[in-house]
Parts: C-alpha cells; sequence; structure tokens
C-alpha cells in the first residue's frame, strides 16, 4: 500500500507539472554547484583538465592570503551598505507615493519602471557617457557652473559609489512594483479607522503600513542584499574592476580567477565561500525581522 502510495505521488499532476523545473534547477545549480565544491579541493587549471590532483583545503588558505581576495569580498560588503538601505527605503517611498490609482501614477508607474526593462549592459554604457569626463553631460554642467571636472569611473574615491548609484537607479523600480502590489493590498478600512483616531501619516505608516507589508519588505530585503552581492557586470563593463581594484566585486574576482587565468579549483573555493556567506546572511536577515 505505502509502494504504491508513493508510486501515485510521484505520478501525480503535480509533481508532473514540477518535473520540468526541477531538472532545470538539478542541471543549472545543483548539478554546478556539486561540481564546484569538488573542484574547490583540487589544483584543477583550465588548461590542463587531465592533470588534476587532490589538495585539500589549500585552496580555501588561499583565499584569506590572497589580498585581492580580500579586497573584492570588502568591495562587495560596500556595495551593500551603499545600496541595499536606499533601494529599499525608495523603492517603498515611491510605492508610497504611487499607491493611489490616476492617470498621473500610471504614468509614473510607467515610468518609474522603464529602467529595469533595459538591458544591464545598455544602463551601464548609457551612464558612461553621461558621466564621461570631456563629452558627458554632468561633467559639462559641472564646467558650467565653475566646478572642475570629475573622473566618476577613474577615481578610486568616486568609482565604487558611482557604479552603486547606478545600480540603485536601475534596480528601485522592481522592488517598487512588489511593494506597490503589497500597499493595495491594505484594506482602507484600516486607514479610515485611524483618520478617525486622529492619526498623522507617521503613525498610519508605523503601525499600519509597516506592519501589513512585512513579509514583502522582508524578501525585498533578501534579494536586494544577495543581488547586490552578486553584481558582476555593472563593474566588469564600467571599470573592469579598477581603479586599482576599487570596483571588483566578489563575483568579477571569481570570474576572472577562472577564465582569465583558467584557476577553476581556486575559482571554484571563492564560489562556496561566496556561497556560504549568502546563506549565513539570508539566516541572520530572517532571524533579525523575526519573519519565516
Amino acid at each position: 500500500m505505502k509502494k504504491s502510495k508513493n508510486l501515485s505521488f510521484f505520478f501525480s499532476t503535480k509533481v508532473l507539472f514540477l518535473l520540468p523545473a526541477f531538472i532545470l534547477i538539478g542541471i543549472f545549480v545543483i548539478y554546478p554547484l556539486i561540481l564546484a565544491v569538488g573542484y574547490s579541493f583540487t589544483n584543477y587549471y583550465l588548461l590542463k583538465p587531465n592533470d588534476i590532483s587532490f589538495i585539500g583545503i589549500d585552496n580555501y588558505k588561499e583565499i584569506f592570503k590572497d589580498n585581492y581576495a580580500k579586497q573584492a569580498f570588502l568591495n562587495s560588503t560596500k556595495y551593500v551598505i551603499y545600496i541595499v538601505p536606499f533601494q529599499v527605503a525608495i523603492s517603498l517611498f515611491l510605492a508610497l507615493l504611487i499607491t493611489k490609482k490616476s492617470k498621473a501614477n500610471t504614468f509614473f508607474r510607467t515610468a518609474f519602471f522603464s529602467p529595469y526593462i533595459l538591458s544591464i549592459i545598455v544602463v551601464a554604457l548609457l551612464w558612461k557617457n553621461i558621466l564621461d569626463p570631456n563629452v558627458g553631460i554632468v561633467n559639462m554642467f559641472l564646467a558650467n557652473l565653475g566646478f572642475s571636472k570629475l573622473e566618476f569611473f577613474s577615481s578610486p574615491e568616486l568609482a565604487l559609489p558611482t557604479i552603486s548609484f547606478i545600480i540603485l537607479w536601475q534596480g528601485i523600480s522592481f522592488q517598487m512594483l512588489i511593494l506597490l502590489a503589497a500597499l493595495q493590498d491594505i484594506p482602507p478600512s484600516m486607514y479610515e479607522a485611524a483618520d478617525l483616531e486622529g492619526a498623522n501619516a507617521w503613525q498610519k505608516l508605523k503601525y499600519i503600513t509597516v506592519p501589513s507589508i512585512k513579509g514583502q519588505l522582508v524578501f525585498v530585503l533578501l534579494v536586494v542584499t544577495t543581488g547586490t552581492f552578486k553584481i558582476i557586470i555593472e563593474p566588469l563593463v564600467l571599470t573592469n574592476g579598477g581603479p586599482q581594484n576599487s570596483t571588483t566585486s566578489i563575483l568579477l574576482y571569481m570570474f576572472e580567477q577562472g577564465t582569465r587565468y583558467r584557476q577553476i579549483g581556486y575559482s571554484s573555493a571563492i564560489t562556496v565561500v561566496f556561497a556560504l556567506i549568502l546563506i549565513v546572511i539570508a539566516f541572520a536577515q530572517r532571524k533579525m525581522v523575526k519573519e519565516e
């Protein structure tokens, strides 16, 4: 009876519908992750695929000795600090701003969301031209005001904040839509009752809005944090990790080790450490906000 129940479950409509997703996840997520864990304990060099030997945890030891890897982890942390709090706060602000249905708000929803549908590379190149020190409109405007031109992508002090701003600008709209959908599910009667009690805008936000969309806020926080740690395209296109490795993210460093230097074993070890960091951060955020 148990065997027949198990067979009926595995061949049920639910499992059959989920089977394509499970197959894709297995091929493109689980299998590469297993390979990465295995390769991280070897000296696998891409140009010598048949000359692989087990070296234990030497790759992991090398990560803690590698100053470039430390800089990459520090840069990724800076990206998170610069992007996450502002992206969540501004997304919520914009969602509150356009939550009421009107023709004007329909226009603003489209305008706010339009950056997200653009390709990341297109956005990066667009901002690279806008902030160009010679022909960019921002520096031309600063020059007309009497200020000196700024090297947004050539200065170690400005490059990382500039890239953070570009990522923030493009990513706000998607988080805004998630929070907007959550805001529209809040019963209007709750705000009407608050008006009768004489509550001001801040009290409504604190005691009605935020508690009502807490789950969505946690989701946005997790998505933005993990997404920011996984930045690679923007620094690759805009600065190639420079100047002086000031914009190299951990994923970009891992990519360079695996493709430019062909050190698959070392690159895999960085991948495993990076994945563990993301898991710890996700669990820590959930515990801090006490949300399942």
